[in-house]
């Protein structure tokens, strides 16, 4: 996989409007990689800081959300059950959830390592563990074509999956897939990034082939207007 190749093709073709960002890892800041000057307030917006330059951020630093942390897999659901469920109340209305199923239903990373290396596709040195894309509907329909299902929650063939938005990063790995979510209120805050942004993670075992694909496909302005079309009408009511 070219990394170069790939982000030339998701702009030329796709037309994505946000660059990808890509992530991995890490036990420590890798040559050339930058640090933070400043904590940052939620896992989320450390992918957006990553469509500028590669920089690695320690555990420490994905502690400002409490459910992002937890995802991060450096806070554990035990640390802080009452902050967890205070995090998790922000994103729904109050009643409608067990905070406890829904912390033991989030889905996290697993590892031992001491940080992550975030950083744009284009310029990441490390083995892409997952991408960050941030895409419309038209968009994802073109992106389902050359991979076929994409994942929706923990259930392949669909449930909305809207919160917390950053574990289906966490999902996009434990099942070396592409998955999707909608966003929850919380990342939508963090990020600034519209409701019309989906969030997709790709693991980084399927970047070769969104990029022979996107590479082979002919006819890609044709799906993309035809879903956008559908999406058009779907709104109007058909009218």
């Amino acid at each position: 996989m070219n990394q170069h190749k790939l982000t030339g093709l998701l702009a030329e073709k796709l037309h994505l409007d946000l660059p990808p960002v890509v992530l991995g890892f890490a036990d420590e800041c890798p040559d050339g990689a930058y640090t933070l000057a400043k904590p940052p307030p939620s896992f989320c917006v450390l992918w957006r800081w990553g469509e500028d330059r590669v920089f690695w951020a320690p555990a420490s630093e994905h502690v400002g959300c409490a459910i992002g942390g937890m995802v991060a897999g450096f806070v554990s659901a035990d640390d802080n059950p009452s902050e967890l469920a205070a995090a998790l109340a922000e994103m729904c209305e109050e009643g409608e959830y067990d905070p406890g199923e829904e912390i033991a239903a989030t889905a996290r990373f697993s590892h031992q390592s001491a940080g992550i290396v975030y950083g744009p596709l284009w310029e990441f040195t490390l083995d892409p563990l997952v991408m960050v894309m941030w895409a419309t509907l038209p968009q994802i329909g073109v992106l389902q074509e050359v991979v076929g299902n994409i994942m929706w929650r923990e259930n392949p063939r669909g449930a909305v999956f809207t919160r917390p938005a950053c574990s289906v990063l966490a999902i996009a790995d434990a099942h070396e897939a592409v998955a999707m979510s909608t966003g929850c209120a919380g990342m939508r805050a963090y990020t600034g990034i519209p409701a019309k942004y989906m969030l997709t993670a790709i693991h980084g075992s399927k970047l070769a082939e969104i990029e022979e694909g996107l590479g082979a496909k002919t006819d890609i302005e044709e799906r993309l207007k035809f879903y956008e079309e559908q999406l058009t009408a779907g709104m109007s009511g058909g009218t």
